[in-house]
């Protein structure tokens, strides 16, 4: 214990001085709780019997305990306290005054260039920097060598990739001091190099190789080369597959190059029609069409995508249609309608269908065997099996069908069954076959057997404008 000490009591009518520093450079861009803890770490300095602990100091002045540690880091990062110790976290109060701010070096070497740590706080406001962090980034300048601009688009750089949406101070550092070290053998020390190493390593300079490839050069792309592909895709929201479609256009010439194809793809941008003009010629390809693309059949195209159809299924409704010698954007019209009623819109929602249509019309085909009718499968049918299947099990419906054989209408007369069963929980072909040797309704087969067959793919492309969610269509050629 010290020779001397306040009195008893002392704190609460003595005085703490304030530096009029901390008042008109600090306090106007600090958090209030911050300010509060600032204040009282202030008292504690000359008074440290009012509170022996940061957890106390919590108490007293009604924060929680995390308020309280990230105040400290706070006015560590501002230089206007200096961490002495982690366990327990005790602190030491710079005097303010003109020339001891903090922004000169002190001994541990984190508080050096206060501007500097203070920038990085702002790009990252979720993340709380504290020593570890302060460390690091100083390192970058001492040790790397980068410059702060640079560093600054450095993290600019990575924080824009992450959305802002950024991990724990810790991690966030670890993979800043990785790209930090690549920036530095790479020699991207100062703003203008590391512009230079962010091209050459992006994704759009990526495309520009594509495109080079394109060209069967064997090059790297120039700065200016990889910035022309920064705004294909950023500025003009090309894709990387437009752009390289749209180099046929420049490998006509004996040296195709960027200008040009700048040019190609500036007038397509500026004539939103010719993207379209283009997909309507193979649509008409498709189509067996041999006359350019005409103003009806781009708007026609158009209406197909504010259907909302890809492309590439209204291009596949083309082949159909095609196939089947049906050469009018109306029968691309018809054919996309029906597709719509049945709620596909791309090429796998179409196979997807297909596969199903094709899975119930072979199962329809054998309850037609089985019940003996002579006839196709209609779309009207295609309803009624995914309605039955939905009751019982597939063999249970084709046991009823052959119950149905003989009858005057075998439709109504399975439906019935099928009903009956399903009311009675009858819904596997076990329980079907109990049911009828309990009685259930049922009418012997006649002494024959009937071959099994399924829907072949001619057959199953008859019913070309089919509306499977209606049952119309395949009966009607």
């Amino acid at each position: 214990m010290s020779f001397c000490s306040y009195a008893e009591g002392d704190a609460m009518r003595g005085t703490t001085a304030i530096a009029n520093m901390f008042i008109m450079e600090y306090l106007p861009s600090a958090p209030a709780d911050y300010v509060k803890v600032y204040l009282f770490g202030l008292l504690l300095c000359r008074h440290p019997e009012v509170c022996e602990s940061m957890e106390k100091l919590g108490e007293v002045l009604h924060l929680d305990d995390n308020t309280v540690k990230n105040a400290f880091s706070y006015w560590e990062r501002e230089g206007a306290v200096i961490r002495q110790s982690d366990n327990p976290p005790t602190y030491s109060f710079i005097t303010l005054a003109p020339g001891n701010d903090g922004s000169d070096k002190t001994d541990d070497g984190v508080y050096e260039n206060r501007d500097y740590i203070k920038t990085l706080q702002s790009m990252m406001p979720s993340l709380i920097l504290e020593n570890h962090e302060l460390r690091i980034a100083n390192d970058w300048l001492d040790t790397l060598r980068l410059d702060k601009d640079t560093v600054y688009l450095m993290v600019r750089t990575e924080v824009e990739k992450r959305g802002n949406r950024l991990p724990a101070a810790k991690t966030m550092f670890k993979h800043l001091d990785e790209v930090a070290i690549k920036w530095a053998e790479a020699g991207a020390t100062n703003v203008e190099k590391a512009r230079e190493y962010l091209a050459r390593n992006s994704a759009t300079a990526n495309t520009a190789r594509s495109v080079i490839k394109r060209f069967n050069q064997k090059r790297e792309p120039t700065v200016d080369e990889i910035e022309m592909a920064r705004v294909w895709l950023e500025d003009w929201k090309y894709t990387e597959e437009q752009i390289l479609a749209a180099c046929e256009e420049t490998t006509k010439g004996e040296r195709p190059s960027f200008a040009y194809l700048n040019s190609v793809l500036e007038g397509k941008r500026n004539n939103p029609d010719s993207e379209l003009f283009e997909k309507v010629k193979k649509l008409n390809t498709h189509l067996i069409i041999s006359t350019r693309p005409s103003p009806s059949q781009i708007e026609s195209l158009k209406a197909f995508l504010q259907m909302g159809f890809e492309f590439e299924a209204i291009e596949q409704a083309a082949v159909q249609c095609g196939e089947h010698n049906r050469n009018r954007y109306e029968d691309i019209a018809k054919k996309l309608t029906q597709w719509q009623k049945a709620g596909t819109y791309t090429v796998a929602d179409i196979e997807e269908e297909r596969k199903q249509r094709k899975y119930f019309s072979d199962i329809m085909t054998k309850v037609f065997e089985n019940a003996g009718i002579d006839s196709r499968v209609t779309d009207a049918d295609l309803k009624t099996i995914r309605l039955w299947t939905a009751l019982i099990d597939k063999d249970a419906v084709l046991l009823a069908a052959e119950s149905a054989h003989g009858t005057d209408n075998p439709i109504k007369y399975i439906d019935k069954i099928i009903k009956t069963w399903s009311a009675s929980g009858i819904n596997t072909l076990e329980k079907a076959k109990a049911a009828v040797q309990k009685g259930a309704p049922q009418k012997k087969n006649p002494n024959k057997i009937l071959n099994e067959r399924t829907v072949t793919e001619d057959e199953f492309s008859d019913g070309f404008y089919a509306d499977i969610m209606n049952g119309e269509g395949l009966d009607s050629k």
